[in-house]
């Protein structure tokens, strides 16, 4: 059997050509349905992030190893890179909306401020009916607008697009983070936790040990244990083993790699390090976790 992961679908590559190099792609989600599918099997876009508006029907919608079901009108925020898989009712009306990553860095820059849930690196669900009217209304009324500039060639178009997404991400923002208790963070704690996050992101196959990124952003330990733990609420060291077990789940649900495979492609030099590390966070071992939860 083939070892291939998830595959990473680029839209203006694989679906409209027209918009290769674009930020920004909108359409309406019957049109992208009738390309792929109302049962989109496991897949994932590796520099956008996606939004996918569903109007009416039932929803089936897994993002890494979150599942949610909705009935009737939905919204589900994808990050860049993140593994998801859908199903929608046949003719269910909605919108998908995609994304390049630099627009959400560059939104979070101006934003200057970093949801203590970590809010835009994890996946959002909002269904309809657990909104009030006048919550929903705004988000509703962001993506008929969001159609009606990707229709027509107007000036300042793109400005338009984009100024909408960042509107609709702030839309997101007030209700996903709605019911969270409210921190005060200073600028110097949001950019040092934003640092750690992206070295995070990019160094923790290689890098595990907390020690290497305190000298990466010249911090000591306690500092960045009393940041992360005030704005995400978990210690820099189970932020970093957790991102491992997330691909770790990632690689024991949509490949057939073996278990060492695995292990090596995560930098553990020792398979049965691997395995005890992973139950001892998991309460499961790796081939126990696999029967469960296998995509394919």
């Amino acid at each position: 059997m083939s070892k291939e992961w998830i595959p990473n679908i680029n839209i203006g590559q694989d679906y409209d050509s027209a918009y290769r190099d674009a930020s920004i792609h909108f359409d309406k989600l019957g049109k992208l349905a009738d390309f792929f599918g109302r049962d989109m099997p496991m897949h994932l876009h590796a520099d956008y992030c996606q939004i996918h508006y569903i109007q009416t029907g039932n929803t089936l919608f897994n993002i890494d190893q979150n599942s949610f079901a909705t009935q009737g009108g939905a919204v589900f925020y994808t990050p860049a890179s993140t593994p998801h898989a859908f199903l929608t009712e046949p003719e269910a009306p909605g919108y998908v909306l995609t994304a390049h990553r630099s627009l959400i860095q560059a939104f979070l820059d101006r934003l200057d401020r970093y949801s203590n849930n970590n809010l835009l690196l994890m996946p959002i669900c909002l269904a309809q009916q657990s909104l009030k009217p006048d919550e929903w209304k705004p988000v509703a009324s962001i993506f008929e607008l969001m159609m009606g500039e990707w229709r027509h060639q107007s000036d300042f178009k793109l400005e338009a697009l984009e100024s909408l997404f960042e509107l609709l991400l702030i839309q997101l923002l007030r209700l996903a983070d709605a019911k969270s208790p409210r921190y005060q963070h200073t600028h110097g704690e949001v950019v040092t936790f934003r640092e750690f996050s992206q070295l995070v992101e990019k160094h923790f196959v290689e890098q595990k040990q907390l020690t290497w990124y305190c000298e990466a952003l010249n911090i000591n330990e306690n500092r960045l244990n009393y940041i992360c733990r005030k704005i995400a609420q978990v210690s820099p060291k189970k932020i970093i083993n957790g991102r491992n077990l997330l691909e770790a789940k990632r690689l024991l649900s949509h490949t057939n790699m073996n278990l060492t495979e695995i292990a090596y492609t995560l930098g553990y030099l020792d398979p049965s390090y691997f395995s005890r590390f992973f139950f001892k966070h998991t309460a499961m071992t790796p081939s126990e976790f696999r029967r469960t939860h296998r995509t394919s």
